[in-house]
């Protein structure tokens, strides 16, 4: 990526992004293809995959056998098989994961070190794209796949499109671009996914939470009627007898605060700080606000304030 100047900017809340091309660096990319492949995430995701059209993505979870989500990840048709999106930090364990279960099965699991990821939205990014590529994705359309780029087009929480370029594509791209925009890293990108209500897990998080607990089955990312998958049983119990306890929430103030993925987050109960959840992800955005994802116990009052464990700094839920 040094072929752009990909350094840290202001991050921004959507509904002020100027026009940002976005490296996304903390993401990889995972290709499986065979004859098998379909037969094989079918039985690995949580999601059902004879539901999953060429035209569209869809995010979805590779789960361990009490149910917990090893990983989060971004699906869809690629050349002749289906590519996987998923945090960097999870990228090697989980393909030692997937190949464990490719036994008697033809499959093959491709890591495409040679691919650019990156992430465009912002005002008159539509058009912007329209300029450069001769095809582009819409709402009836949301992944567009060519000798190109593949692009896909996300309408949370703004139109946003994920582009997946060679390197020769990628040098194509970058020198038809003659209109000043924004280069940022994947913090922007992350605050947007934070935004949507999309949860960010990484090795950190892995294997900690239920689908439901981080707000997957909102997202459409379990079918309850497909057949087996690791986890299944437990995850479908929770479900119909409504026993899941957490969910997926914004928080935000006003700061500098720099905890760590995986703290534990407090509310404030009858003058005493009692632990409510954990941080997922966070953000700093310009204007001193800070952005958390976190997951709570759903038996929290939204009006109640909320801290970081060992830090000061107050927040209020936003979702």
């Amino acid at each position: 990526m040094s072929l752009f100047n990909f350094s840290k900017n202001v991050v921004y809340p959507s509904i002020r992004l100027p026009l940002t091309l976005m490296s996304l660096e903390e993401w990889s990319i995972i290709y499986i293809d065979g004859i098998d492949s379909k037969k094989f995430l079918q039985n690995q995701l949580t999601i059902d995959i004879n539901s999953l059209e060429k035209k569209l993505h869809k995010i979805c979870a590779y789960c361990n056998l009490n149910g917990r989500v090893y990983s989060t990840m971004l699906l869809f048709h690629y050349k002749k098989g289906y590519a996987c999106i998923i945090k960097k930090s999870l990228f090697d364990l989980q393909i030692q994961a997937f190949i464990k279960y490719t036994v008697f099965l033809k499959v093959q699991i491709h890591q495409l070190n040679d691919i650019f990821l990156l992430g465009l939205s912002g005002n008159d990014s539509k058009l912007f794209l329209s300029k450069q590529f001769k095809e582009i994705p819409n709402n009836s359309k949301p992944v567009v796949s060519n000798q190109e780029a593949t692009i896909l087009w996300l309408s949370n929480p703004c139109e946003r499109f994920l582009l997946v370029l060679s390197l020769k594509n990628f040098l194509l791209f970058k020198k038809k671009i003659n209109t000043k925009i924004l280069l940022n890293n994947s913090k922007q990108w992350i605050s947007l996914d934070i935004e949507a209500g999309y949860p960010i897990i990484g090795k950190t998080m892995s294997q900690k939470f239920l689908p439901q607990s981080i707000n997957l089955d909102k997202l459409q990312a379990i079918s309850f009627n497909k057949g087996c998958y690791y986890g299944q049983e437990i995850i479908a119990r929770v479900f119909y007898k409504n026993l899941n306890k957490h969910g997926l929430y914004l928080l935000s103030s006003k700061g500098t605060i720099q905890p760590k993925i995986g703290s534990i987050i407090e509310t404030k109960i009858s003058k005493k700080w009692l632990r409510i959840g954990f941080l997922l992800s966070i953000v700093h955005l310009y204007s001193n606000e800070i952005w958390i994802q976190a997951v709570l116990n759903k038996s929290i009052n939204v009006q109640n304030i909320f801290r970081v464990h060992g830090f000061k700094t107050i927040f209020l839920i936003k979702y």
